[in-house]
């Protein structure tokens, strides 16, 4: 039973995320009864898996304290670089439930699931995005919002350009999430029987 964890973990967290993308999809929002089980539950299965304390393990990690890295890699690096710097009237560029999802991905799955899910979800995320922008013909006026949303902070305060609220596009991510899960765990089941292996 043991060998069959990261399996286990992996599906999981596709389960997860598809219950994500159903409540996004229908309230807007991720809920807490979904996430915070999931980030408890992971240290405590991969301490069995592999130990409390120790993370140069086979696959790298599976440990308890592996899972609680894990967990704060993947939800601190959207804390840190969408969530807390705010946006055009002073909205975040990404909800808190996102975050939390992806620390349970981290939680659950390790850093290497949490992160290429991350990657992978973004992809989709931004070619879902852009194709919705192009349809309504408002592509390139985001783009260019963008773009001053990276540079401002950087800019001389004469040089910036305050990007109006209305102006701003709302995605729901959870979908995204889901299909870029998915794929990761579907793309390293075929190559690689699961990287924990």
């Amino acid at each position: 039973m043991r060998e069959l964890i990261p399996l286990i973990t992996a599906w999981t967290c596709v389960l997860i995320t598809a219950i994500a993308a159903v409540t996004d999809f229908r309230t807007g929002k991720i809920p807490n009864w979904l996430t915070f089980p999931a980030i408890a539950i992971g240290p405590a299965i991969w301490g069995w898996y592999g130990g409390f304390s120790s993370l140069w393990t086979t696959p790298m990690f599976a440990s308890a304290l592996g899972s609680l890295l894990s967990a704060l890699v993947c939800g601190g690096a959207l804390y840190f670089g969408l969530y807390r710097n705010r946006i055009g009237g002073g909205e975040h560029a990404i909800g808190a439930g996102d975050i939390k999802l992806f620390a349970a991905l981290g939680s659950l799955g390790l850093v290497w699931l949490g992160v290429e899910s991350m990657f992978h979800a973004v992809c989709v995320g931004v070619l879902f995005t852009m194709a919705r922008l192009a349809w309504r013909g408002v592509l390139l006026e985001t783009l260019a919002n963008a773009a001053f949303i990276l540079v401002n902070p950087v800019l001389p305060k004469r040089y910036r350009r305050e990007i109006a609220k209305e102006t701003l596009t709302k995605k729901r991510f959870g979908v995204s999430i889901i299909v870029g899960t998915q794929f990761t765990v579907a793309a390293e089941r075929g190559y690689r029987k699961i990287r924990y292996s």
